[in-house]
């Protein structure tokens, strides 16, 4: 389907965009270990227990070497492919949990590469290679004159003296090699792994007798042939001395980057899930009906309703003909996306026809009349414009104060690249926290939202989710507290493609209406339209203290009340 690159009618006049069908699809329930900061809603499955580790977007968040007793405490330490360093990568190719033990440490700098230490060693990022490899730990502790305490502390005998001067690369590895032919079980158990040297380093020691235990030093690891049965060993087994912990115990690594880090997962969700509906659109072309205008449409049978009533007919349908319908073939995407998202918001959801005064409203009929009226809201609040692209600070405010904290949704724009708008209603949110190596002040941000789709039949009821049931990912960064950020840029997927990021976010005031411009029809009441709905009058609008609160504390631009 062509889209036209053109705006009309200003901000609150939307662009929409054509329909795929979809059937009804309830979103997943969060990933294990997610924080629930909103209520329950029925039919959405709640949260699960925290797990000892989760998997998350592109990394994997463990709890286990946290310093605490198993399952007593939810920090942890996150491995994650993030800003183009990708540590969860290499750690699953260098073997994972299995090789490397647990995380222990967040990311650091070490020698200028970006580092993190498991439980038996310490990845280090390789710019120039995109890959990562495992730092030479016992070296590192010979330069940091650890020999004699490493020595008396862990068994770890200090590296021998060899003349490697003159001596090519293969020459070095084959004598250090050689240093395992002192202990055939030590030499069995380093050559049964794959890619030896490099999980392991090269030898620096002969095999040095401890009593207890033969002990072989290697770059990165430390070898222990044990000869008689310990509760952790038989007699014959080889293990491995864990060259991140020891390294951790000899203060080489920072202790800022040890502290555990709490969850970097918060989820939330508005009170109530907005229903999907039909966009309407305002375009002759070639769409299919319904229409709001059409001869047996909604706003036909709106006008037919106040006549049965004994009044003149408002002719909304003849309005909406005259100031909305446009017939520029260029004109493709002309729409009432925005008032659906609003209505979504703000409205129960039709979910039966209803006859009054001898006429059947569908419910596609009774959504579109409140798609129409809720056409002209203004903005409560907004962030962002078509001109001025939305700050991922303020979209990271409104989440967390206004969804997580008010469990109400909001309206955003589709993240598209083109001129063209769309509007969904959004109802749930995902958040990961990944700690910038460099900057303590900085945090990525991988934001997951669910929307409400309006691709779907107009007299669809229920909600499906806008794009699918996995949600929309945004990344970016910020500055400053998490739940009051001072600035930040978007970056990742939200830098490339159609997918980028919203332009705008805002919520409805039905208070406030076509502000600058006539957007819905004068006649076109409120009230009305609740006696065909069978739903009691309206009452004044009143916004509690809390959410006065919210949008002061977050700088929302509020609009007086103008009346229409």
């Amino acid at each position: 389907m062509i889209r036209a690159a053109r705006q009309l009618l200003g901000r609150l006049f939307l662009l929409c965009g054509a329909c795929t069908l979809l059937g009804a699809i309830v979103p997943p329930a969060f990933a294990a270990g997610a924080n629930v900061t909103a209520p329950a809603l029925a039919g959405v499955p709640a949260a699960t227990a925290p797990a000892l580790d989760y998997g998350l977007p592109d990394g994997h968040f463990f709890t286990q070497a946290n310093g605490s007793p198993l399952g007593k405490s939810a920090t942890g330490f996150l491995l994650a492919d993030d800003g183009g360093i990708g540590l969860w990568t290499g750690y699953q190719q260098l073997g994972g949990v299995g090789l490397l033990g647990y995380p222990i440490s967040g990311r650091f700098i070490q020698a200028g590469f970006v580092a993190q230490a498991t439980q038996r060693g310490i990845l280090q990022w390789q710019p120039a290679s995109s890959s990562v490899a495992l730092a030479n730990v016992f070296d590192q502790l010979h330069d940091a004159g650890k020999d004699a305490w490493l020595k008396a502390t862990y068994q770890v005998p200090p590296p021998a003296a060899l003349n490697e001067k003159g001596l090519s690369v293969a020459q070095i590895t084959q004598q250090r090699l050689a240093l395992l032919d002192a202990n055939p079980a030590i030499k069995a158990r380093y050559l049964a792994t794959p890619d030896a040297v490099q999980v392991y380093g090269l030898p620096t020691s002969a095999p040095v007798d401890f009593g207890p235990l033969v002990a072989l030093r290697a770059q990165r690891v430390v070898f222990q042939y044990w000869k008689v049965a310990e509760p952790w060993a038989k007699a014959g087994d080889v293990t491995l001395v864990n060259g991140g912990d020891v390294a951790k115990a000899a203060g080489i690594i920072p202790t800022t980057a040890l502290a555990a880090q709490a969850p970097p997962v918060i989820d939330g969700q508005a009170a109530t899930i907005p229903w999907s509906g039909w966009w309407w659109p305002a375009s002759l072309q070639p769409y299919t009906p319904p229409y709001l205008f059409q001869a047996d449409g909604a706003l036909a049978k709106y006008d037919a309703y106040v006549r049965a009533g004994g009044a003149p007919s408002p002719d909304t349908q003849g309005w909406e003909r005259q100031h909305i319908v446009f017939n520029d073939p260029t004109l493709f995407w002309a729409g009432h996306c925005n008032g659906w998202a609003a209505a979504a918001l703000l409205e129960p959801e039709p979910v039966a026809p209803v006859t009054v005064r001898g006429l059947t409203f569908s419910v596609a009929d009774q959504k579109g009349l409140l798609s129409d009226y809720h056409f002209a809201d203004s903005p409560l609040w907004e962030y962002g414009s078509t001109s001025e692209a939305l700050k991922p600070a303020d979209l990271q405010r409104m989440v967390l104060q206004w969804l997580g904290g008010q469990h109400k949704g909001f309206v955003i724009d589709d993240f598209t690249t083109s001129d063209q708008i769309e509007s969904y209603p959004v109802y749930r949110f995902h958040i990961v926290y990944i700690p910038d190596p460099l900057d303590p002040n900085k945090t990525h941000v991988q934001l997951t939202l669910w929307m409400a789709s309006y691709h779907v039949d107009a007299n669809f009821v229920g909600s499906t989710p806008y794009p699918g049931p996995d949600g929309q990912r945004f990344d970016y960064f910020i500055s400053g507290p998490k739940d009051n950020p001072t600035g930040g840029d978007w970056e990742g997927v939200s830098l490339v493609g159609k997918q980028g990021h919203p332009r705008f976010i805002w919520y409805p005031d039905p208070n406030v209406r076509n502000i600058g411009r006539t957007l819905t029809s004068p006649a076109l009441g409120y009230a009305t339209i609740l006696g065909i709905l069978g739903r009691p009058q309206p009452k004044p609008a009143t916004f509690g203290v809390d959410v006065a609160h919210v949008l002061a504390a977050a700088g929302a631009r509020e609009v007086p009340w103008k009346g229409w």
